[in-house]
């Protein structure tokens, strides 16, 4: 069996033929027919690269075998995205104790089963063909909802004459983007962009009667489907100050580091600092200082977490890991999402938790303008 980190020796997939009526598409040995003479699991088992060994092992944990073949649709991740989750749950780990060992079976036993099932369809066969420049509503065999595909128009190719269309796969978070039939993504202010996944292969037809689209290997298995903050927080600008309040909910959990995940509302706080939304991830760290406020209010830009992030104890105070923490709340620079969770067993059911973080931008025009982020977190 190969191992979960044979994926160095993997190859790309190419991307797809997208713009033709031909249902042709390219993977990483050739153009093929969109239609295989195998089963659905047979084909992601006989790729030559073993692109999707990984995913099998997820399919045959859950004995999904028969529900892939029977699938009408099958969004397929491939080896890159479930290994990017696990890798996420692996470092979690690891974070309390660099030498804990994470096995794969220990990430299967943790895998609720509707969350693979998310990426089922029996409904319908979708594919690029069918789709249409606005998002169309499909239902997956675990009845989550908020699910969405569509086709977007791409820029003028060079190497083609006519117009070329991309698939997406799509969760919908907050209010839906709003695409035009020029490929033009409009997302309203502060709201949450949709998690858009990009098929790099699509309209593959098993012999099982499968329609087979491979997402990105960009796409974090699972984890991009993670539910998020979908109501928006209280916002109050007064003079250079911005708060965001938020009142989140976790549940309280005695042997894990749980919790949530929450988006920076970017256009608002671009409008606000006077920037492109698109700069600010590249400016915190040098122009934008991230801070934990304390209770009295001073500010204090020493990471206790993975940095840029702070551990908080019942006060709102920032502490190490360890007896008196309670909370942690880290940054993610690249995504520009706060990853907030608790310390396993030392929160109490019925608290609310209140921490507190800013991002100082020194403006050259208007000096230091401060962005508040405010969360009240209650344990359930």
């Amino acid at each position: 069996m190969k191992t979960l980190y044979r994926f160095a020796l993997l190859l790309a997939f190419g991307l797809a033929v997208v713009g033709c009526k031909k249902a042709a598409y390219l993977t990483d040995d050739g153009l093929h027919t969109a239609e295989v003479n195998l089963s659905t699991y047979d084909y992601l088992a006989a790729h030559p690269n073993g692109m999707f060994d990984t995913l099998l092992l997820v399919i045959d944990h859950f004995k999904l075998k028969d529900e892939i073949n029977k699938a009408k649709t099958f969004w397929a991740p491939s080896d890159y995205s479930v290994n990017r989750y696990y890798k996420q749950k692996a470092d979690s780990v690891k974070y309390v104790d660099e030498n804990a060992q994470y096995s794969f079976d220990q990430f299967l036993n943790e895998i609720p089963v509707d969350s693979v099932r998310a990426y089922i369809y029996n409904d319908a066969p979708y594919n690029l063909e069918t789709a249409s420049t606005a998002y169309t509503t499909i239902s997956n065999a675990s009845n989550v909802g908020g699910f969405f595909y569509h086709r977007q128009k791409q820029p003028k190719a060079a190497w083609s004459s006519q117009p070329v269309y991309y698939l997406y796969y799509v969760k919908v978070r907050g209010e839906a983007d709003q695409i035009s039939p020029d490929g033009i993504v409009t997302v309203k202010e502060d709201d949450q962009a949709d998690m858009r996944i990009y098929c790099q292969t699509t309209g593959i037809k098993t012999a099982s009667g499968t329609m087979l689209n491979v997402l990105a290997n960009t796409h974090t298995f699972i984890g991009d489907f993670v539910p998020r903050l979908l109501t928006g927080p209280k916002i109050v600008e007064t003079g250079s100050t911005l708060t965001f309040t938020y009142d989140l909910s976790i549940k309280y959990d005695a042997a894990g580091y749980t919790g949530t995940t929450v988006d920076l509302l970017l256009p608002r706080l671009a409008r606000f600092y006077g920037v492109e939304s698109g700069a600010i991830s590249a400016l915190v760290g040098k122009d934008i200082t991230y801070y934990a406020v304390q209770p009295d209010g001073s500010l204090n830009a020493n990471s206790t977490a993975n940095a840029p992030g702070h551990w908080f104890d019942t006060k709102g105070q920032t502490c190490s890991w360890g007896t008196d923490a309670r909370i942690v709340s880290e940054l993610a620079t690249s995504t520009m999402t706060f990853n907030i969770l608790q310390y396993p067993g030392q929160t109490t059911v019925g608290s609310t938790y209140t921490v507190r973080q800013s991002l100082v931008y020194k403006s050259k025009t208007k000096g230091d303008l401060n962005a508040v982020f405010v969360f009240n977190i209650k344990i359930k």
